[in-house]
């Protein structure tokens, strides 16, 4: 392979942008899914219900029951359809890709208190805030395509 075809198959930044919050929001609009038994007929899905949600969530933050739990679930459950269909518009990036990070990073930080540090690291939430961060702080226009060679 020659250099200039090389040239030609490196990915731009916008097509990393691009997969960053496709991927994002893939994961954010599936958990979602899954709390509402979309994955069921599937034969898939970790959740199914949302009780089976506000279990896991009370595991995550075993202080709250009762309306503080339903606030959370609802909450947490509004913040993420939120999340997953602005990044799949690719509305605001900076603004959504901070929030984005920010919201994994408290995530995995809840799932490290109450569960172990195995779990965050198995489920890759830090690595999913990292791509969330660097969606947030890629700017495609400062990093043009690569010259084609002649």
């Amino acid at each position: 392979m020659s250099l200039a075809t090389a040239m030609k198959n490196i990915p731009t930044v916008r097509d990393v942008r691009i997969a960053l919050r496709l991927s994002l929001a893939a994961g954010f609009l599936s958990a979602v899914a899954d709390r509402f038994g979309w994955w069921a007929p599937f034969g898939q899905g970790s959740w199914g219900s949302m009780g089976s949600f506000a279990d896991y969530a009370h595991q995550l933050v075993p202080f709250a029951s009762g309306l503080f739990l339903t606030v959370i679930v609802w909450g947490t459950t509004a913040t993420e359809a939120t999340l997953g269909i602005l990044l799949l518009v690719g509305w605001r990036p900076k603004l959504v890709g901070a929030a984005t990070c920010l919201v994994l990073m408290i995530f995995g930080v809840a799932m490290a208190v109450s569960l172990g540090m195995e779990s965050p690291l198995s489920y890759s939430v830090f690595s999913a805030a990292s791509a969330a961060a660097a969606y947030a702080i890629v700017d495609q226009s400062r990093h043009p395509r690569p010259t084609q060679a002649a």
